[in-house]
């Protein structure tokens, strides 16, 4: 069977992962336990794994490639000992909270996010079934296969944080959900363990508060600090209204 990243003849894995299983580490219970919302059911699953896939990948895809972005993106995004990395904490002009990140190596972080979004429209699973890149897919599929990050502009993920309100759950994992900015450009917003992952799927995206907010040539990023309000919405559903309204304010 032909693997869908590099399309060769091989022998394809059993079971891989759609979104990487380290993003699901910090939110099992005692009993391994996690909530998964499928929006398309409105309903509420009590799952204890990721979701898996067979018959996707092959071994050196899934392992090497993709397994090399996920060990990095793991060390960025939880701790890791990456020397050269800094985050600070800060607040803008327009009192917006982020955590800027710097000494971040664009390329590998950015293949990462996009490998994402790819892996969740390539799969046949119902809970990525509003997830479709349509010709989009052969690009971001080409720009993973060889390393290939292209422009800040390009497919550029906004990430967003609701975990410094400690009084609010982040055992959850949401369906994809698709919806146009104010544009007119598709969208994809992925809630997991309470990181807001928001996915523009357009080539030369020019607009100054995204180009603000997401990881740049230079090696920095701005993780936009979600507050309780509006992380409210996000947990009960409202993801549409709130996506499309959260970055009026200037970042």
């Amino acid at each position: 069977m032909k693997c869908k990243l590099c399309l060769q003849e091989k022998d394809l894995l059993k079971r891989s992962h759609i979104i990487p299983n380290f993003m699901y580490k910090e939110l099992f219970d005692e009993k391994h336990i996690l909530v998964k919302i499928d929006l398309s059911t409105n309903k509420d699953d009590l799952v204890q794994s990721g979701e898996y896939e067979a018959n996707i990948l092959c071994k050196d895809c899934d392992n090497s490639i993709l397994g090399g972005l996920e060990n990095y993106a793991n060390n960025v995004l939880y701790g890791g000992n990456i020397k050269g990395i800094s985050m600070v904490n800060e607040i803008n002009k327009h009192n917006v909270s982020y955590t800027k990140c710097s000494g971040i190596d664009y390329k590998k972080f950015k293949l990462f996010l996009l490998s994402i979004i790819w892996r969740s429209s390539i799969s046949s699973k119902n809970f990525y079934n509003f997830v479709d890149l349509g010709p989009y897919e052969e690009i971001i599929r080409k720009m993973i296969i060889d390393n290939d990050p292209q422009r800040q502009i390009d497919f550029p993920c906004i990430i967003c944080s609701y975990r410094h309100n400690k009084g609010l759950p982040y055992q959850v994992v949401s369906q994809p959900r698709k919806f146009r900015n104010n544009k007119g450009k598709t969208q994809y917003s992925i809630l997991i363990g309470g990181i807001l992952y928001i996915f523009i799927i357009a080539q030369n995206y020019v607009d100054d508060v995204v180009k603000e907010a997401v990881i740049n040539e230079n090696g920095e990023i701005k993780i936009l600090h979600i507050e309780s309000d509006q992380a409210g919405k996000i947990l009960s559903r409202s993801f549409g209204e709130m996506d499309k309204n959260l970055f009026d304010q200037k970042s």
